[in-house]
């Protein structure tokens, strides 16, 4: 039987609404294996946080479809400020409920979601196996070309996975501080006097000069690191970061960021690394992460599985985490399809 989006009833996930929030829970635990090394297992506190903490600058918009009483589906966009984009951030069927349709009326019920608030374009990443890397499944590329999708021009993404059991890049010791500079680490909440250079370091990559960034108390409070670190601790993750500080300028000269969920000890998500542009060339990216891995182990000894992710035109960062002992595991391929008006 082929189910349509008519056949399906829809339900918003709301933080407020337990059943369909715990339905939704255990669909996603159900769907975690699909791709193995594609993400780190489902934790349920990371999970439910995500549902009532969207991203800095972003709306959440999720569904739940319902077929006689059980879920067999769910759909979520994030809606970003200010662009005509809806990005599918979740879209999945029940693993017993597959071929009958139903992941094309999620697609169709993503586009009128997407319409309704002012969209004009759906993005989303598949998942495709690397050259010589671990087999990935066709389907999800066959299925996006299928209803009209077509893949986005620009950089791919690259999947790399670093297993601390078959190569530990900290065992040869961490390089030297270059002379000038000082390493500073914090944790999950970024000290005032660093979040303003944090912000702007990370959303310019490195680029923006230092006197163009804001200052003062109300610039700190409503930067875009604190935004981030709301939802970062209401889902409960925890954060290390090392910095670098040009000791006679005092100025940030760049970052590493690592977090963690909390059920799942043996994994780490590997996040920004950046460091300004009047800074490079002085092997300050690959200290901070190897200072920061040091960080992590200090407080989360069982770490053994690190991953990352990079658009695959960074060919210096992703030739770092390769020469830190990072594996390819697969391309993150993104695909577009216009959103249809209803009528």
């Amino acid at each position: 039987m082929n189910y349509a989006a008519a056949d399906l009833r829809f339900v918003p996930l709301d933080a407020g609404d337990p059943a369909t929030s715990d339905a939704w829970l255990r669909l996603t635990t159900d769907s975690a294996e699909d791709v193995p090394l594609s993400a780190a297992p489902p934790c349920a506190a990371d999970l439910t946080g995500s549902v009532r903490f969207a991203p800095p600058d972003t709306v959440l918009a999720g569904e739940v479809a319902f077929l006689d009483g059980q879920a067999v589906g769910a759909l979520r966009l994030v809606l970003p400020d200010g662009a005509p984009v809806a990005v599918v951030d979740q879209l999945l069927t029940a693993p017993k409920e597959r071929r009958q349709g139903i992941g094309t009326a999620l697609f169709r019920r993503a586009g009128a979601l997407a319409g309704q608030h002012g969209r004009t374009l759906l993005v989303g990443d598949v998942v495709e196996a690397l050259p010589g890397g671990p087999v990935r499944h066709e389907g999800p590329a066959a299925f996006a070309a299928s209803l009209g999708a077509t893949r986005s021009e620009g950089p791919e993404g690259v999947h790399q996975w670093l297993d601390l059991d078959r190569h530990d890049p900290s065992s040869g010791g961490i390089p030297e501080v270059p002379a000038g500079y000082r390493l500073q680490r914090w944790g999950t909440v970024t000290p005032d006097g660093f979040a303003i250079a944090v912000s702007e370091l990370g959303q310019s990559l490195g680029e923006s000069l230092p006197e163009t960034w804001g200052e003062g108390p109300e610039a700190v409070r409503t930067s875009h690191v604190r935004r981030y670190e709301r939802m970062r601790v209401g889902r409960g993750r925890r954060a290390y970061h090392v910095g670098a500080v040009h000791e006679e300028s005092g100025e940030l000269a760049g970052f590493t960021s690592a977090s963690k969920t909390t059920g799942n000890p043996r994994h780490l998500l590997q996040g920004m690394t950046v460091v300004a542009r009047g800074h490079r060339g002085h092997g300050l990216g690959l200290l901070l992460k190897l200072a920061n891995l040091a960080h992590v182990r200090e407080y989360e000894p069982r770490v053994r599985l690190i991953e990352t992710a990079n658009a695959d035109d960074n060919h210096p960062m992703i030739a770092l985490n390769r020469a830190m002992g990072f594996v390819p595991q697969e391309r993150l391929v993104s695909w577009e399809a216009p959103v249809v008006p209803a009528g």
